[in-house]
């Protein structure tokens, strides 16, 4: 009988020490960044240049985070899972620093004066097929003739121009990427060196109701459905559908950043 009270006592030790032992661990991940946040923390370095300043405010919203709509920057946050929550904050917070380009869809067609303003394309220098497509849009001018013709222009060269963009901004010594945070009305792009590129291209961040949030390669099929809406028929007649032949499509199954 005394046997079994000893023995009954040790594991009663052992059980009251895991129990304290879990309990600091508790309040230790309380305290820090979880280790599930460490890609998103990687993310806010990488695409702010480093700077110290985001990279802590990132740090310290991944303790808990955040759940208003100012600090996410986006409606409905009350239904998104915490990951999600922190990597749309990081994008707001990103994309307030200026360290990435976001545009509504109905100003779709402003970006690309945008860039030409930043200095990031140079009218001059792109590629005759990109010029002929996004020459327009870069002066903010209607295209010369008919608009019939433009508009076919647009249809067969989309793709090809798109690959000219790439490669100019590329012959600049950056890469162009698409944050893709929602399915909702506003798109993001960053600008990043080229090793900066490969190590996030086509990686999820995040994933709420299946769709799978992160860093793509430009999104050349979403952006030619918001230049629809915000040309109002420039660039397409209402009755044109699909995407122009050999635009590149948005993948919907890209593998989570490590």
């Amino acid at each position: 009988m005394i046997s079994q009270l000893k023995i009954l006592a040790r594991y009663s030790s052992l059980i009251a020490a895991l129990f304290c032992i879990l309990s600091t661990a508790q309040f230790a991940g309380a305290e820090m960044p979880s280790e599930d946040y460490a890609d998103i923390i990687a993310f806010a370095s990488d695409f702010s240049g480093g700077d110290p300043t985001i990279v802590k405010r990132v740090q310290e919203m991944a303790v808990n985070p955040p759940t208003d709509m100012e600090t996410v920057g986006f409606y409905g946050v009350e239904d998104y899972p915490a990951r999600h929550r922190l990597f749309l904050a990081t994008v707001n917070l990103l994309d307030n620093g200026g360290t990435l380009h976001s545009v509504e869809d109905k100003y779709t067609s402003d970006i690309f004066s945008i860039w030409q303003e930043g200095g990031i394309i140079d009218k001059t220098a792109l590629g005759p097929v990109a010029n002929a497509v996004f020459g327009p849009l870069i002066i903010g001018e209607q295209p010369p003739g008919p608009i019939s013709v433009y508009r076919d222009l647009v249809w067969a060269q989309y793709a090809e121009a798109t690959k000219e963009l790439e490669q100019s901004i590329q012959a600049s010594g950056k890469v162009l990427l698409s944050i893709d945070a929602t399915d909702g009305d506003t798109m993001f792009f960053a600008l990043v060196p080229p090793e900066i590129a490969d190590r996030w291209r086509d990686k999820a961040l995040s994933e709420h109701a299946g769709y799978r949030s992160g860093v793509r390669s430009a999104m050349w099929d979403r952006l030619w459905l918001n230049l629809i809406y915000s040309t109002r028929g420039m660039m397409a007649a209402d009755d044109r559908k699909g995407l122009p032949p050999g635009t590149r499509k948005r993948d919907e199954a890209i593998p989570f950043a490590k």
